[in-house]
């Protein structure tokens, strides 16, 4: 008996997701625990219908994965040794996850466009003669879809956050990651020189990547140059 379309949705979920989290299998080895559905749209796309393909539908929600911290496969990822283990001592984080797909995927490519998110946000519109914005699913215009590049392919588009910088907020679609955070072993938060690189040309304030951890400027040091390859200069604590 043929499966429906639909049973083959959470093996596409779970495929994809673990794709996109742990990118090259020989670098990283991560596993994902829990799949929360928070949205599932059928069809999406105000309902259009490509020609072969059929019509699309978006599903939208998050995972939940762990990594092991004794893995030698993981020691790349930085701290990873001091960083807070759940009842299997494993280290645990989640992101969120934005897919288009072809209803019946029978009628797909099989092929998975993968992007991962600019702070959180999508960048594919130029690539994909797509307008810009983070819910692309909710473009009706029939003008527009029919020029769309991946979804008359049948291309199966997926977004998935990755980046801290791209904050909390989940508002518009917007892809957050969730990450523990280590300390020493004694819960003192970990220190340690960081580099920041300035690029201004007024007196505009800049926020730290990592809030320093300490506001003794003897401990700092500020240099400037003009040209990307001239020699820094340091500037005077004021």
């Amino acid at each position: 008996m043929n499966a429906s379309p639909r049973s083959f949705v959470p093996y596409l979920i779970a495929v994809v997701l673990a794709l996109a989290t742990v990118g090259s299998p020989g670098m990283v080895q991560a596993h994902i625990t829990k799949v929360q559905i928070t949205a599932i749209e059928t069809p999406t796309f105000g309902g259009y219908s490509w020609p072969g393909v059929g019509q699309y539908e978006k599903i939208v929600g998050k995972a939940f994965g762990e990594v092991d911290p004794l893995d030698p496969k993981n020691a790349g990822i930085v701290d990873i040794e001091r960083a807070p283990r759940n009842a299997r001592g494993k280290v645990e984080y989640s992101f969120d996850f934005y897919i288009l797909k072809p209803i019946d995927l029978s009628k797909g490519a099989h092929k998975v466009m993968y992007e991962p998110p600019n702070r959180g946000g999508k960048t594919w519109g130029n690539f994909a003669r797509m307008p810009g914005g983070n819910d692309p699913g909710s473009v009706t215009a029939p003008t527009v879809l029919a020029n769309a590049f991946l979804m008359p392919r049948g291309y199966t588009m997926v977004w998935s956050g990755w980046d801290k910088a791209a904050g909390t907020s989940t508002a518009n679609f917007n892809t957050t990651i969730t990450l523990p955070i280590a300390r020493n072993p004694d819960g003192s938060p970990i220190t340690g020189p960081a580099y920041e690189y300035i690029v201004t040309s007024g007196t505009s304030p800049f926020t730290l990547s990592y809030p320093a951890a300490t506001l003794d400027k003897s401990k700092a040091t500020l240099t400037h140059r003009v040209r990307l390859d001239d020699a820094p200069i340091v500037v005077p604590a004021a």
